[in-house]
């Protein structure tokens, strides 16, 4: 991503953080992964909201990495062959990159969980580009509904027309009768019978009932 679109990063960490994405869930044009998937504007966009929390462990841990690898190959992460980029993050989940307390596990593993999220999450959230990562597991995203044998166990559902949570709301706006029905003066969901409430009385004469 461009350096006018970052949020949180500075463009030094988010080249070493596209790197590293790159090659937990390798990617090309064809084989579409993180990079493809844009799993660095999720991260960027989560750290600059909802995840602010772990900013200065990516600050502090992307700043290691670099310097390790400038340590080991003389250049930053992002300018290395893929090989050479694969050792320094394999060393980094190993534990065994200078300046962390652990060796830089506990980092790998806090990037390699957000970037499966990334790559799994609605695109609403700045990842999973084009859906990259459901048609990648199959998964047919935000639909408003399943049939009963779309919900058994081993279902194949790639034949699904894969949705977003943009497409859904546009769906509920443009045809809200797949979504609700009127009963009365009220909207209930249509694809499913919604039951009565019991009241307290009755819920006790029940209970005297059952207790003799």
């Amino acid at each position: 991503m461009s350096a006018a679109g970052l949020l949180f990063f500075f463009f030094d960490e988010i080249n070493a953080l596209d790197a590293m994405v790159a090659r937990i869930v390798p990617g090309d044009a064809n084989d579409p992964g993180a990079r493809e998937a844009g799993v660095t504007a999720y991260i960027d966009r989560a750290l600059a909201g909802p995840y602010k929390e772990w900013g200065l462990q990516y600050h502090e841990g992307l700043r290691l990495v670099n310097a390790y690898a400038l340590e080991a190959y003389g250049q930053k992460l992002h300018a290395l062959a893929e090989d050479e980029q694969d050792a320094i993050v394999g060393a980094l989940e190993a534990g065994k990159v200078p300046g962390f307390e652990d060796g830089g596990a506990a980092f790998f593993a806090m990037v390699w969980a957000h970037t499966i999220e990334g790559l799994l999450c609605d695109p609403a959230y700045g990842g999973n580009r084009d859906a990259v990562g459901w048609k990648l597991i199959g998964f047919p995203g935000a639909q408003y509904g399943y049939t009963a044998e779309q919900m058994t166990y081993g279902a194949d559902l790639t034949s699904l027309p894969i949705m977003t949570l943009a497409d859904i709301q546009k769906l509920s706006e443009d045809r809200p009768e797949l979504f609700y029905s009127r009963a009365g003066s009220f909207l209930t969901p249509s694809r499913q019978e919604v039951p009565e409430m019991p009241s307290e009385e009755n819920t006790l004469d029940t209970a005297k009932s059952q207790g003799g």
